[in-house]
């Protein structure tokens, strides 16, 4: 999930490599984007650790804003929220939260 705490509306372009596929959302302020991903892990799933929450080096995650930069990082894991829940099946959801701060 991309959440915008920032005081902007802005474009993120996903492309994911599992999917092979191109996403483009609008991202108004005090909102987010759902951006899933799902993966079996095997017959005992709570038993095996998760993967860190980032995005893979195949895939690409771009936030556009006219006259900014962003300078955030979608690969730094200490940047995202990782909340697990479930019972039979484990569920992780990723929270990368982009600020003022991440844009320049």
């Amino acid at each position: 999930m991309i959440q915008n705490e920032s005081s902007h509306s802005f474009e993120v372009h996903y492309f994911s490599s599992y999917y092979d596929m191109d996403s483009i959302y609008t991202v108004p302020e005090n909102s987010y984007v759902d951006i899933e991903f799902t993966q079996k892990l095997g017959n005992k799933p709570c038993e095996l650790p998760s993967s860190p929450c980032s995005i893979t080096d195949t895939d690409t995650l771009v936030v556009l804003l006219d006259n900014y930069l962003f300078i955030g990082d979608f690969r730094d894991e200490y940047r995202w929220i990782e909340d697990l829940s479930g019972n039979k099946h484990t569920i992780q959801v990723c929270t990368y939260v982009i600020t003022d701060d991440d844009f320049e």
